[in-house]
């Protein structure tokens, strides 16, 4: 597939790139006209040192960009000797004392998401770096509550209150009642830190017009605690999209989204589940927001195949992602990819686990495997990559004995069908996931995070040291790229870099040290190998003649200092196609 920039379906870019031998010969006919030809300017930045993740020229001094494009890499007197003939080369040397890396990708977020909480206050177990605001971590029932008491009364009056990051390990149980104590007149909605789930006040009931009798048989409704997770929370979304999917609203998310990704030195992005609040409201939005002249960053969309799948069934979702139109915006692009479910939420621990939990509570399934199963089945026969998000062991199961299937059914080269996320698997499915030719696309934050929690609740010391296991992958050879799932984690491929070479947890354990990357393997997790789990690796992902001109700066070398200050090293901005972005301080 092309980056975006080469828009339209797959067969109108075939068909477009058949017509370009003939344009000259019809513009000397008299039949189309063309622009005079100017040769564009070229730079040539220079650093200290350029890490190119490209195996034939690992590093570089210097490298010279035209119209967006790498047009050269190699050390200045050499590029300068290169590029003789060109009219206009400019030597840039804002970047002399500093490092170039191929510009960061984190190729698993969710940019709607991100939108409908980033506006919401933040009351999380761990500290948060945001655009417009720092958020220290609270932890602790009684401490939990007294922050949300204290922004209850702080609130402008008459508005709901929203707040994300509660997790019952770190903040205690929380029921209606509890919020009820808070407030019995303005609405409460809390929303879990893994985005799967709410709970609500009375009051929050009452504005959303929910009544009990419509929700008693529903599997994942706890009316008397006010709790509505998965599956349930989809259904009760619907009552708040008014609110969170307002113009007002999603503006300043999106807003909110575009610095956050130039704060982590971000030049690409996809959206792996475009389409989880409301599609053809997404496919208006996004494209005008995420594609503006002045958005250092590109995004490809991929369709959430999955709950189309669960609403539609099989054949009308695949007719319906496959009729979507490309967006105008040369900065955003309909991947011919699509995202699946298996099992539920890491941080919810309703992952389907193999050996159950210690608590004897049950996992959950978004799609169950037969679902899963016949929501794939025309997508591959159809020839689209597939994504998948795993969790637990069963789910990783429950993707692989699919694929099988299909494979059986029809078999596809390179179809790099990836895992996503990777909570928890067994050592020897890192094996089966080799050879069916599979990838992952790993959260390895689920260790910074939740290591030391799930060592002593649901799955003990074991199975919590052990999970994302990224080392066994790498030796078994499969490819792996490392994502946010932001805000399942902070939008910082560096920072994910940062625990997947070092597996240490936000109060200082080190978990299965054996399951490290190198930092060499984490960098080419968040550049090169990112890019090849989304088919634009030869577009992105490496500084090499003829791919685009996206670097991330960085004010270190992050080869040259101790793998623990991965995460520190500060970013001075970002080179997007040619173009330098400062980062806002």
């Amino acid at each position: 597939m092309s980056a975006p920039g080469c828009s339209g379906t797959r067969e109108a870019r075939a068909r477009r790139a058949s017509w370009w031998p003939w344009l000259g010969l019809l513009a000397a006919l008299g039949c189309v006209s063309t622009p005079p030809l100017t040769e564009p300017a070229t730079t040539i930045y220079v650093a200290r040192q350029i890490l190119t993740m490209d195996p034939e020229q690992p590093t570089a001094e210097a490298v010279a960009v035209a119209d967006g494009r790498i047009v050269g890499v190699g050390d200045l007197s050499s590029l300068r000797n290169d590029l003789r003939q060109h009219s206009q080369v400019l030597v840039d040397m804002r970047f002399a004392e500093k490092t170039l890396l191929p510009g960061l990708i984190d190729n698993h977020i969710h940019p709607m998401m991100a939108a409908v909480l980033l506006p919401m206050e933040f009351v999380t177990p761990y500290d948060w770096d945001l655009p417009d605001r720092q958020v220290i971590g609270v932890r602790g029932q009684d401490a939990y509550r007294a922050r949300l008491a204290e922004l209850e009364a702080s609130h402008p009056e008459g508005e709901p209150l929203f707040a994300w990051g509660y997790h019952p390990i770190f903040h205690g149980e929380l029921a209606r009642r509890d919020l009820n104590q808070i407030s019995t007149t303005r609405p409460i909605i809390v929303w879990h830190r893994s985005f799967h789930e709410i709970y609500l006040n009375d009051a929050a009931m009452r504005w959303m017009e929910l009544e009990r009798r419509d929700w008693r048989r529903h599997p994942h409704v706890d009316w008397a605690r006010g709790h509505f997770y998965e599956t349930g929370l989809a259904a009760v979304v619907a009552k708040l999209n008014p609110t969170i999917l307002s113009p007002e609203w999603i503006s300043k998310g999106l807003r909110l989204v575009i610095a956050a990704a130039h704060q982590g030195g971000v030049t690409t992005i996809a959206d792996m589940a475009t389409g989880i609040f409301d599609l053809d409201r997404e496919l208006e939005v996004m494209p005008a927001f995420l594609g503006r002249a002045d958005v250092p960053f590109r995004t490809l969309l991929i369709p959430a195949a999955g709950p189309l799948t669960l609403v539609m069934g099989p054949a009308p979702a695949f007719d319906r992602v496959a009729s979507l139109p490309q967006p105008a915006s040369a900065k955003v692009e309909i991947a011919d990819q699509v995202k699946f479910l298996a099992d539920g939420a890491f941080y919810s621990q309703l992952m389907q686990m193999g050996d159950g939990y210690l608590d004897g509570h049950h996992g959950e399934w978004l799609m169950t495997p037969e679902q899963l199963l016949a929501g794939m089945r025309p997508f591959w026969h159809g020839e689209y990559q597939l994504h998948i998000h795993v969790n637990g062991d069963l789910g990783v199961k429950s993707a692989l004995d699919a694929l099988d299937t299909l494979q059986a059914e029809k078999p596809r080269d390179d179809h790099r069908t990836t895992l996503h996320h990777f909570g928890y698997s067994k050592d020897a499915q890192s094996r089966r996931i080799a050879d069916a030719g599979v990838l992952v696309s790993a959260n390895p934050f689920y260790v910074y995070a939740l290591a030391d929690p799930y060592s002593e609740v649901g799955l003990g010391p074991e199975r919590a040291s052990h999970m994302v296991r990224l080392g066994s992958l790498a030796r078994a050879g499969v490819p792996i790229s490392l994502h946010s799932d932001f805000t399942m984690a902070p939008l910082e491929p560096l920072r994910l870099a940062w625990v997947a070479a070092n597996r240490t947890t936000a109060d200082g354990v080190v978990h299965a040290p054996d399951e490290r990357l190198s930092v060499d393997h984490a960098l080419r997790a968040v550049t090169i190998d990112a890019a090849h789990a989304i088919q634009m690796e030869d577009e992105v992902g490496s500084i090499r003649v003829g791919k685009r001109a996206d670097f991330t700066v960085l004010e270190e070398d992050p080869t040259a200092v101790p793998p623990e200050r991965l995460a520190d090293i500060p970013i001075w901005g970002t080179v997007f196609e040619g173009t330098p972005h400062p980062r806002a301080n």
